[in-house]
C-alpha cells in the first residue's frame, strides 16, 4: 500500500493535470510542495485544528483568489511571499485546502483517508497506537507519526 505521502503527491499531480489556475504561481507552489520531501511530508489536506499555516488554492472557475495563505493573524495572496514562507519554514505543518468549482470525488476520498486516522484511532487501544507509531517510524511516514503521537499525547492528558 502506498504511504500517505505518495497519495498526496499523486493527488497534487491529479490536480495539476485536471484543473487550471488563474495565477501560474499556484502551479509553481504545488510542484514545489510535491517535489520537496520535507514539505510534502508536513502537508495535510484536512484541517486538524492545530495547524497554524493554511493554504487555500482555488481553480480557474472559482470566484475566490487563486492563492490565499494564512499564518497566525497574517493573510496574503502574494505567491512569492507564500513560496518564501514554505521554503523558509519547511518543517512546519501545512494544511492545504482546494476550492474547486465542482465536487471532486478523488479530493473527497483523500480528505476522508486523512480524517480516518483520528477516527480509527478512537476505535483502537493504546497498545495498537504504539504499534502504529513504530510502523510509521519504520516507513518514514512523518505525517502519520505526528498525527499518531499528537493523538497519543491528547489522550494521555
Amino acid at each position: 500500500m502506498k504511504s500517505m505521502i505518495r497519495h498526496r503527491k499523486d493527488f497534487i499531480d491529479y490536480i495539476l493535470y485536471n484543473y487550471e489556475f488563474r495565477d501560474r504561481t499556484a502551479v509553481w507552489i504545488l510542484n514545489f510542495i510535491k517535489s520537496h520531501p520535507i514539505i510534502s511530508s508536513n502537508t495535510v489536506f484536512v484541517d486538524v485544528g492545530d495547524i497554524d499555516r493554511k493554504l487555500r488554492i482555488s481553480d480557474n472557475e472559482s470566484a475566490s483568489p487563486t492563492l490565499l495563505f494564512e499564518k497566525g493573524n497574517t493573510v496574503t495572496v502574494d505567491g512569492e511571499v507564500i513560496f518564501h514562507e514554505l521554503n523558509m519554514n519547511q518543517k512546519q505543518p501545512l494544511f492545504v485546502n482546494f476550492n474547486l468549482h465542482r465536487e471532486d470525488q478523488r479530493y473527497s476520498q483523500l480528505k476522508a483517508m486523512e480524517t480516518n486516522i483520528d477516527t480509527a484511532l478512537e476505535e483502537i487501544g493504546h497498545h495498537s497506537v504504539l504499534k502504529q507509531i513504530d510502523e510509521a517510524l519504520d516507513s518514514k511516514d512523518h505525517i502519520r507519526f505526528i498525527q499518531l503521537t499528537d493523538y497519543l499525547n491528547r489522550t494521555n492528558n
